[in-house]
């Protein structure tokens, strides 16, 4: 279901518009929490507008990909252009490199992509992380996601909050 000639505002309407409902429907929050087998994302909007898909199995259903798409309506200079940080969300157990591989995949899919996204990152919510100077494949993945994505890597422990 492609409409090449269609112009979106921005991601989350070019999703709506193509029929994905979100998780949690756009509205203001403090904090948005989404998790799944008991990992837990947290982040701290600030009061601004947001919205939560489910990318795995229902955006995207084969390869690769993610578990959650968390946008932000963000504030910007432009009256009459939106901005929006996107937040894609891998839960984990433990096995980060998997995790990074579905992250990755994710970036790539062109319908997660346009210029409204002025911040994107990516975390790995993980039951644990070795530590960076045992994991050299989680700083070589953040020097490539920064360098191909713009986006920033990040890992995180369950629970803890998380800024934009």
């Amino acid at each position: 279901m492609k409409r090449e000639n269609v112009t979106y505002k921005s991601t989350h309407e070019r999703l709506a518009a193509e029929g994905f409902l979100p998780e949690q429907p756009l509205t203001v929050r403090s904090k948005i929490s989404t998790n799944e087998k008991g990992k837990r994302y947290v982040l701290v909007a600030g009061g601004l507008e947001s919205v939560v898909y489910a990318v795995d199995g229902y955006i995207i259903k084969n390869g690769l990909r993610c578990d959650r798409l968390v946008l932000v309506k963000y504030p910007t200079d432009e009256k009459e252009s939106e901005g929006w940080a996107e937040v894609f969300v891998e839960l984990k157990g433990v096995d980060t490199n998997h995790a990074i591989d579905q992250l990755r995949e994710t970036l790539k899919k062109g319908i997660f992509k346009h210029p409204s996204n002025i911040i994107i990152r990516a975390r790995i919510v993980a039951q644990s992380f070795p530590s960076n100077k045992s994991n050299p494949a989680m700083e070589k993945a953040k020097q490539e996601f920064r360098k191909n994505y713009n986006c920033e890597l990040r890992g995180m422990k369950s629970g803890q909050e998380d800024t934009i």
